[in-house]
């Protein structure tokens, strides 16, 4: 039997040696120190949250035989990811969020299968697109330092019992950052010949600014092949999305006021993933409806966009605009210009996260022509609080939520 693992190091001044421009290829900048990994953290439970500035998450852990361990059941923390052949557990695998490690140590068992060759250990598979690109692509950016070809790269289920094919718009991100082999998911527990176990290098929390190698992983790469096409004034909309997610209400409103500025309006969930790239990259302004789309802008944006970040709740919102302002160099004008906030009346219920808001329109058209989003300078009307009410009405939430918004105002 090889050695059950070994540990690749980089050191700090390495890291420096990597701050590259956009323009600067980072296939062959890194060169990983071998040690053993007797006595290291890596191979124990004490690994702390990821760090942007290094530490694991800018770490690399090849391993002989090691076994994945997929979840059997669903939860915000499941016992699963990846065992040593004599049962010892690779800390180096684990999925963080936020402060949190949402993969415990699974139980030692027995291998049901043997895969052959080498694979890079891609993570946990999320089947939300936010969370897919936040959560399932984090180590990616060891794609581009490896020394040698892998048979493919591997993933396991966030929920048990999903089949083994990747949704069409996994398989286009993957290939935006340039994969070109198979994709392997685990849904039983699997013994590889040899695993690479990159850091977790982003996600959410403090290491949504992405590591310096995350970041100049993506700027050199993700999305390099697809040419910019499409206007220079994009807003990415919401307002063809399911409301029972929660909604910006007058969002049509909003998108014929935009229009007569020049914007066209683009929703991302009618557009594979190539087109929506090739928009997000032709625009010289952007307006964003607070959502997973902003995600995904943030891997293809550069310093010369602007960008403005149209808010749907005051929650959770720091995830995406730090990936927009470390990933793309430029942070966005973030619009909070909330006149309704329509929250949960029973917050532990299955609506928990679920906001409809109402942005003055004054208000959000007086920020806009300040960050020169728009030009026309006549004040746009405002529809009336009765709009928020007719809205859920329509949508059968009226009586499940209650505007905090109005609450603060009447306290005040």
């Amino acid at each position: 039997m090889h050695e059950s693992c070994l540990r690749a190091t980089t050191t700090s001044a390495k890291l420096q040696s990597l701050q590259l421009s956009s323009h600067q290829n980072t296939t062959n900048s890194v060169f990983f120190r071998v040690l053993s990994v007797r006595g290291s953290r890596l191979a124990r439970k004490e690994l702390q949250a990821p760090d942007p500035l290094g530490g694991w998450s800018t770490q690399i852990v090849p391993c002989n035989d090691a076994i994945v361990v997929p979840p059997v059941w669903a939860g915000p923390k499941q016992r699963a990811g990846i065992l040593k052949p004599n049962g010892g557990y690779i800390a180096q695998g684990s999925t963080w969020r936020y402060e949190r490690v949402t993969t415990a140590v699974p139980k030692p068992v027995h291998p049901s299968q043997t895969v052959p060759g080498t694979w890079l250990w891609a993570g946990v598979l999320f089947d939300h697109f936010g969370h897919f690109l936040t959560e399932s692509l984090t180590r990616m950016w060891a794609w581009y330092h490896l020394t040698e070809p892998v048979a493919g790269i591997c993933y396991m289920p966030k929920r048990p019992g999903r089949g083994g094919e990747l949704r069409s718009y996994q398989t286009q991100v993957l290939a935006a950052f340039g994969v070109d082999v198979p994709v392997h998911l685990v849904t039983e527990p699997t013994q590889f010949e040899s695993l690479i176990v990159p850091g977790q290098g982003f996600g959410l929390g403090a290491i949504s600014t992405g590591t310096p190698l995350m970041r100049q992983a993506v700027r050199a790469h993700f999305g390099v092949t697809i040419q910019p096409d499409g206007p220079e004034r994009l807003y990415l909309s919401r307002s063809r999305l399911d409301p029972a997610a929660g909604a910006i209400m007058g969002e049509v409103l909003l998108e014929d006021r935009l229009r007569a500025e020049g914007y066209e309006i683009f929703h991302p969930q009618d557009h594979d993933i190539p087109t929506q790239i090739a928009r997000y990259k032709a625009a010289r302004k952007l307006i964003i409806a607070d959502g997973s789309t902003g995600h995904l802008f943030a891997f293809v944006g550069r310093e010369h966009q602007q960008i403005a970040y149209l808010l749907r709740r005051r929650f959770w919102i720091d995830g995406p605009i730090n990936h927009i302002a470390s990933f793309c160099g430029s942070a966005p004008l973030v619009l909070d210009t909330f006149c309704t906030e329509w929250q949960p009346v029973a917050p532990d219920t299955s609506a928990r996260g679920v906001v409809y808001v109402q942005h003055s329109m004054n208000a959000l058209h007086a920020a806009l022509l300040k960050g020169r989003f728009v030009s026309q300078t006549d004040p746009w009307p405002e529809p009336g609080e009765d709009l928020s009410r007719s809205y859920l009405e329509r949508t059968g939430a009226l009586s499940l939520f209650h505007d905090v918004a109005g609450m603060e105002k009447a306290a005040g």
